[in-house]
């Protein structure tokens, strides 16, 4: 670039656009390149060519349907992704307010039930210390009922102040 254009202070500004645009037109190129490779391109550049030659009347009406047709086609699929688009969002919007109400009642009745499960916890595991220590300090005789008659022996579990007796009787021969 000269020195004298290098100093207008418009020429830095065209020089960057002028770059971007060309940035901007190498990537559109790669990016149709990927999705259609210039010999599909021109085989149908080539065909179109060709129809328009041969029948130029009828390419000339279908080109006219196309391009009058595009706008209400565009504003049609437009508005039917932002009928969807806002369907989704209210249908999410109108889901997260009922979740966040169920919450609300949610939370509360935990709270609640673990609360009352805590306390019948507590009652049943205190019941059972309590009952655990008044049955060992006892001051007077528990039978405690177990009998158990086994190949003639009697065996009996028997609480008294002194703590726990476990005895055999009457034990039969067999012989």
């Amino acid at each position: 670039m000269p020195a004298a254009l290098h100093n207008h202070p418009n020429s830095s500004v065209t020089a960057v656009v002028e770059e971007k645009a060309s940035d901007a037109y190498s990537r559109a190129q790669r990016s149709l390149d990927r999705l259609m490779p210039p010999s599909s391109r021109r085989r149908a550049y080539d065909d179109v060519s060709a129809f328009a030659s041969a029948r130029p009347v009828l390419f000339s009406f279908l080109v006219a349907q196309a391009l009058f047709s595009s706008l209400p086609l565009f504003l049609f699929v437009a508005f039917s992704v932002s009928c969807v688009a806002s369907a989704l969002g209210a249908a999410i919007v109108f889901s997260l307010f009922w979740i966040g109400l169920a919450l609300l009642a949610l939370v509360p009745t935990l709270l609640l039930i673990s609360s009352l499960a805590v306390l019948l916890w507590a009652w049943c595991v205190g019941s059972f210390f309590v009952a655990r220590w008044f049955y060992t300090r006892a001051p007077f005789a528990v039978n405690a009922g177990v009998q158990v008659d086994a190949g003639g022996k009697q065996v009996s579990i028997l609480k008294d102040e002194h703590g726990f007796d476990g005895s055999i009787k009457g034990e039969k021969n067999h012989h």
